[in-house]
This record gives structure tokens, sequence and C-alpha cells, in this order.
């Protein structure tokens, strides 16, 4: 996600209502603003955490980690924009051989196809219907060179074997739920994205 000054800032939300407690969306933001508001303070008295960019958080981490970087575009107007700016942003990080770039915009996962062909893409959906499924294989097998990042409730086991076959990994979100990532394991996804990872580890025995 871009903040007001053009830099890739770390951030969930589109918005800072819930992170921050003021009702402003990032983008609207400059760097400079972004580094003196508090994240969580509400719940997490004297936490000290802010919003880090891209580049900070990579740093952070260590070479180890792997990162599957969510695009989050919810206007056509800046999918193309956020897609180059983070495409020129991968290619100076090191980042190589431990980055898959995912988004539920289809225009941003084609722009950084174009642009960085050989970074790895996710195709981000959510839902669950006929028309919606039909929708999302579509946009799936044009976006995603990967992976795929169905919501939970879309995964069951011939799904999985049928985007197997189209040789896509299937990681699931968001799942908290012992029971569910019990199923969803027995479905056969390749991974999982939940805001729980300390559920999800003793629930496959980790």
């Amino acid at each position: 996600m871009r903040c007001g000054s053009g830099e890739l800032v770390v951030c969930h939300d589109e918005r800072l209502d819930r992170l921050c407690g003021i009702p402003v969306a990032v983008r609207d933001l400059p760097l400079a603003e972004l580094r003196r508001l508090p994240v969580l303070e509400r719940r997490f008295p004297g936490v000290g955490a802010t919003i880090p960019t891209l580049e900070e958080a990579i740093a952070a981490a260590g070479p180890a980690m792997r990162w599957n970087v969510e695009l989050k575009a919810d206007r056509h107007d800046e999918a193309e924009a956020l897609a180059r700016a983070a495409a020129r942003e991968f290619a100076r990080l090191p980042l190589a051989g431990r980055l898959l770039v995912s988004s539920f915009h289809p225009l941003a996962l084609l722009t950084l196809r174009t642009a960085a062909p050989a970074i790895p893409t996710a195709y981000l959906w959510e839902g669950k219907g006929a028309m919606q499924d039909a929708w999302h294989r579509i946009w799936g097998r044009v976006t995603a060179t990967a992976a795929l990042h169905p919501e939970h409730v879309s995964v069951d086991e011939a799904a999985v074997r049928r985007w197997h076959r189209a040789g896509l990994l299937v990681n699931a979100w968001t799942v908290d739920d012992p029971e569910e990532l019990l199923r969803l394991r027995a479905a056969g996804v390749d991974g999982v994205i939940t805001n729980r990872p300390d559920v999800a580890l003793r629930t496959y025995g980790r």
C-alpha cells in the first residue's frame, strides 16, 4: 500500500480507523505523518509500534523470511500505479527467491506480470457461489503464475485437486478455527493465512 508521499508501507487496512483511531485513508497521509501515529495504542498501551515501510519490514524480519506481499488497491485508477511502484521496489530489495505477490485486484497482478514477469503471483478472492466461482476461475487463470488464495469457504478437496492440476499452490484465508484448519489440511491445501499462527501451529502439531 502506498502512502501520500508515494512510499510503499505495510498496512493491512485501507483506512486508519481500526489501527490508529483516526478516520483517514493511508494513501492520504505522507510518510512523515504516518510515522507519528501510534499503532494499536488503545488496545496495547505503550507498545510503541508504528507503520513501517516495506523496506523496513523486510530488514526487520531478516534474510530467512519468505514474503507474501499483498497489493491493496480498491480502485482501478490506482491498481496499475501501485503495481509499477511495487515492481520498482521489489527490484532493489533483497527478496530474490522469497517473494510471492498477491492481490484481489486483477489489474494490479496483470500490471506486475508485465513490469516484473519473474515475480510469482497469486490471485486472491472471497465468497462462494456458482457465478462468483466461475468469475474467479477466469481471473485466476489469467493473473496467477504460482498460487491461488481463495477464501476458506471456497475450498474443498475437489477444488484443491483441480487447482493443483493447473500447477498452482493453494493458500486459504483467513483461518483461525482449529476444526477449519484441520478440514483444510485434509482437503490438501498448501498453506493457510491466519490471524492466530499460535493456534495453527498447535493444531498442526508443530
